[in-house]
Formats: structure tokens, sequence, C-alpha cells
């Protein structure tokens, strides 16, 4: 089989059905039709290594390119030059790639859309670390010439193949939502290391950033509105039957005109269950009192973790259950069925509703759609208009 070197350009980020190291899950749908093929690299034994995906009788086969001593390419026996020449034979002789398979190439797949060339960004500045690697600021310029800024996660380049599947999900997962109150991604970068992911820039920071740089300045009809927008898009992935499981101020976006997009979905899953037997580095004060004991992740702890969040915008960016270590935190949740005090000038009603997120049934915690539409009838009784209010 074909092992790339880090740099080695055996084949061109401009080859048309050439997708970089976008994995199995990714690839799968883009193949429809019996002959559809693409390649991509993939990691086999730690080696990084070129393969070949075609759809062949309502199934995806994947075949190693494999290089002789001459440095010629083959998958069984035809040899070519360069891999381009031999996907044209194959292609084009209709030849069967293994006699085996009896798999034909015929139409090469696309890149779609949400795949960007490597060649098309630009970073500026660095903005900060995320879980995975840095987070750039970046021009992004579209086949139009189009100049866009976007934010510019980053895939460490020594990172396991776990860690880039990972990466890749979270990716996957952001394409599948469109909603003003979720962070939207621009595209991919996945012809070679490191890997991309480009979304909607939010010059405002996160909200807890803000909540902590205007502390004592903070209107309450600027409270409520982060509370009611947040809760939308998080109404939003309940629908879509997506847990998020890392709510937090600081996992919430500001655009540049303050609204509010819920982001980092590097821990988030597609269920509405989901038990994490290796879970490790936790965020244990926005954790439900199951995931501590049971680890469990549902909507339901959503929805707690959420509670802690509001708790948080009403603090005004002060670090929830104050002066208790985690420990101590977990301990008295659990043991003593604790809950924190909402800050003072919560309005009373918003407290209320954060004593339901805050219910020790899972089954007796709100939906988000409830929570949404109840802070929006609060900011009502208020007179209070959020969605017109700016910081």
């Amino acid at each position: 089989m074909v092992e790339i070197a880090e740099n080695e350009d055996c084949i061109s980020e401009t080859e048309i059905f050439y997708h970089g190291f976008l994995p199995r899950q990714d690839i799968e749908p883009l193949l429809i039709n019996d002959g559809d093929f693409l390649l991509r690299k993939t990691e086999w034994n730690g080696q990084i290594t070129l393969s070949l995906a075609v759809r062949n009788a309502n199934r995806i086969l994947h075949f190693f390119i494999n290089q002789d001593d001459e440095k010629y390419y083959y998958i069984e026996e035809h040899r070519e030059k360069t891999v381009h020449d031999l996907m044209e034979w194959h292609k084009s002789t209709k030849t069967p790639i293994t006699s085996a398979s009896q798999a034909i190439l015929k139409n090469g797949v696309l890149k779609p859309k949400w795949i960007m060339k490597n060649s098309a960004i630009r970073m500026t500045k660095k903005l900060g670390e995320g879980a995975f690697g840095e987070v750039y600021l970046a021009e992004f310029i579209s086949d139009e010439g189009q100049l866009t800024k976007v934010a510019v996660k980053t895939m460490r380049e020594h990172c396991t193949r776990e860690a880039r599947l990972k990466f890749m999900k979270e990716a996957r997962i952001m394409r599948k939502f469109q909603h003003p109150n979720i962070v939207r991604i621009v595209g991919i970068v996945v012809d070679e290391h490191p890997l991309l992911i480009l979304m909607e820039l939010c010059p405002g920071g996160s909200v807890l950033s803000y909540l902590r740089r205007h502390r004592g300045r903070i209107d309450k009809a600027v409270k409520l509105r982060f509370c009611i927008e947040g809760a939308a898009g998080l109404a939003y992935l309940e629908s879509s039957k997506c847990i998020h499981r890392d709510i937090a101020a600081r996992n919430v976006l500001l655009t540049q005109t303050y609204e509010v997009k819920v982001s980092d979905f590097g821990m988030s899953e597609e269920r509405t269950m989901f038990q994490d037997e290796k879970l490790e580095k936790v965020p244990i004060k926005w954790l439900a009192p199951e995931t501590m004991q049971q680890r469990i992740y549902s909507i339901k702890t959503d929805v707690w973790s959420y509670g802690v969040m509001v708790w948080e915008i009403y603090a005004e960016g002060c670090e929830p259950y104050p002066s208790l270590s985690n420990i101590q935190t977990r301990a008295k949740v659990i043991v003593q069925n604790y809950r924190m005090e909402m800050p003072k000038g919560t309005p009373p009603a918003v407290s209320q509703l954060v004593a339901q997120c805050w219910a020790k049934n899972p089954l007796e915690r709100p939906a988000f759609v409830t929570i949404h539409q109840t802070l929006k009838n609060i900011a009502i009784k208020e007179g209070i208009q959020p969605s017109s209010v700016t910081p």
C-alpha cells in the first residue's frame, strides 16, 4: 500500500474526486450509485495511506492504493505512473478494481461544497486554544473570489486517530444545523494536516467573557435576552435529538451585534441518551446528579447544565458553587440535594424556572421548548422586548 509522507504530493487537492482525510462516516453518504468512487487518506497500522472507496452492489468497498519498487501505482495488477491515470484506466476500460470484488469505477464523486481548499485559507491571528488545537481568525477566499472572515479550529498535527475522528465528528454534527442561535459551520479543510473546521466568526467573544468584562453594568433585559436566545438554540438541538453535553457560558458566543450562538460541539452526541464509560476531564459544576453518579447524559442533563448557565448569567460570570471545590460540589449536590441560590436581582419567575431545571428527577425538568416559551412570557410580563436590546 502507499504510505504517504507528511508532505508527499501523490495526489493534488485539485483532484475533483480526492477527499483528503474525510472519514468513512462522511464519505458513505456521498457514494449514492453503483460505480460512484472517491479517494481519501486513512490511517492503517499507524501509517497514513491512500484508499479508494467505491459503491458496488449496495455496499461501500475500500481498497488500498499500492506502489511498486519503480513507483508505479496499482490496486491488483494494472500499474500506472500516477494515481489519477490509474483511476482513469479502470474507469475508461471498465476493468474491475479486483477480480474478487468485480467493482467497476463509473463516476468520480465531486468534493461537496463544504470541503475547502487549504490554499483558500489565510490565518491572520491566533484567538485561543481549543480542545483539539489552536483557534485562529482567518480569511477564506471562495472560488468566486469573495473574501469572508471566519474562525478556524485546527487539529494538532501529531494527534491520535481517535482524536481526529472526534474532530471530524464535531464538524459532521455542525453541518446538520441551521438555526440563528447555533454557530454556523462554513466548511472543513481535510486535504492535509492540520485539519481545519471553518466557522462563522463571533467577534463578541464568549458570553462568559462579556459578563466578566461588563460586571455591574449589564442591563436586566440583556441578561434575559441571553437566556432566551440560548434556550432557542438548545430547543433546536432538542428537536434535532442532539445532546450538547457541555452547556456553559464559556461555550456560548456573541456575534458583532451580540446575538447568542451556542457553540463547541466537541462532546455532542446525536441521540437522546448516552452513557459515557470514558468520562474523564469534565466540568463537574455544570453536571447533573445522574451524570456525576452514573455517567448518563441526556437532553434533561443539558437542561440542568442550562440552569447553571442561567445562574452564571445573573451572577455576571462568577464561577458556580462559589468557594466549593469540585469534590465538595459533587458531595453537596448528590448527598445533600443542595441547590445554589440564584443571584440577587434575578427575576423570581426566572429563579422558579431554574429550580425546575434542577429537579432531581430528570423527568420533572422542563423541555427546552417550554423553557424558551416561559422566558419569552417573562420578558413580556416585565415589559421587555429582549430582541431589540443590545448591550
